[in-house]
């Protein structure tokens, strides 16, 4: 899948992407996936997409809450053993 089907593939199904979904998307682009702080000292994982704008889609969790991690080294853990992404953006605030 080209860079520009992924985002719109991502852009069409809205800002945030179940896990079955992510690993899905994963397999295709290992690129592009970030770790992002959040309220409470909890940090976010998403992946950025490419196009005339720039959209971020969070991971979410079966409930459909966006899913959180306690540590940026979790969310690295759970990208490399669950959509096996080793490369990663780390925003930092």
């Amino acid at each position: 899948m080209a860079q520009d089907d992924i985002s719109y593939w991502l852009v069409k199904r809205g800002q945030n992407v179940g896990i079955e979904a992510a690993r899905k998307l994963a397999a295709q682009s290992r690129l592009g996936w970030y770790i992002a702080p959040r309220i409470g000292r909890k940090y976010s994982v998403g992946k950025i997409t490419a196009g005339e704008k720039s959209k971020r889609q969070f991971l979410m969790d079966d409930a459909g809450k966006v899913l959180t991690f306690d540590s940026v080294e979790d969310a690295k853990k759970f990208l490399r053993e669950e959509l096996n992404v080793s490369v990663v953006q780390v925003f930092e605030i």
